[in-house]
């Protein structure tokens, strides 16, 4: 199973052309994947349920939740709102993510999620999200995205996180400063319990978190895909998720020796 290079499963989210229904993913994704770990990436499309889940996940080492401008329903955490008030919605994404999360960690099957796919494990595991990051003076060091910027711009180190000293993200990061952009209207409001916190921004928004009791869980709120391979903090995350990839694969080979 995955032999020389890691297969990594990367979720794609629904869009419209024309009229028509697609699938879309950005390639940053798939470089970060490519390039920071020699990852062969598989595009997993939002029409993926459990049944297809199921078939496809033996064949992956590890699996990267993208990020996107859609946000999670509000009552999928127990809160009210509509398109207006939170949206815009991936209803196909939801309804995907959440199978394949589960499954995953049902597997214990290596799991990255960034920004959306972060917030969606968050909310599998029972907790819950804010809509008010962008209104909310308290959260000063986040501002709304300036799509009009270039890539460089939009991507750029926004605030620094505050790791907690002795979560997961910090054993992979070490000691020192580290500053992460910032693209997102949502945020983590209440933790699921079964989760660790590992960061939080200056203006005390949750950044990372991870289940301790997983080979690799791991939820970022950042892009760290983003020209990952020229990024320190992104390049050694995405090593410790091959590091993780590589232990499953040893561990099912030494069940397969007996």
């Amino acid at each position: 199973m995955g032999g020389s290079a890691p297969i990594v499963g990367i979720l794609a989210t629904s869009t419209s052309d024309a009229g028509l229904d697609a699938q879309i993913i950005d390639d940053k994704y798939l470089l970060a994947a490519m390039e920071v770990i020699d990852a062969v990436p598989l595009i997993l499309p939002t029409l993926f349920g459990k049944k297809e889940f199921e078939r496809i996940l033996p064949m992956l080492d590890g699996v990267i939740l993208t990020g996107d401008a859609s946000n999670l329903q509000p009552s999928l955490y127990g809160a009210g709102g509509d398109e207006k008030s939170h949206g815009p919605f991936d209803t196909k994404r939801d309804s995907s993510a959440f199978e394949l999360i589960q499954l995953a960690f049902d597997r214990d099957v290596p799991l990255l999620g960034i920004c959306r796919g972060m917030q969606e494990m968050n909310v599998v595991l029972g907790g819950t999200m804010r809509n008010d990051v962008n209104e909310n003076k308290a959260f000063d060091r986040h501002h709304p995205t300036d799509y009009s910027q270039p890539p460089n711009q939009r991507y750029g180190a926004a605030h620094e996180l505050k790791l907690e000293a002795y979560g997961l993200l910090a054993e992979i990061l070490g000691p020192g400063s580290h500053s992460v952009n910032s693209l997102h209207e949502q945020a983590v409001e209440t933790l699921a319990p079964a989760l660790m916190l590992d960061a939080i921004s200056e203006d005390g928004l949750i950044e990372a978190f991870h289940h301790p009791d997983k080979r690799f869980f791991l939820g970022l709120q950042w892009h760290a895909e983003f020209a990952a391979k020229d990024n320190e903090i992104s390049s050694a995350i995405f090593t410790a998720f091959s590091k993780a990839m590589a232990s499953k694969n040893q561990s099912l080979t030494a069940l397969a020796k007996g």
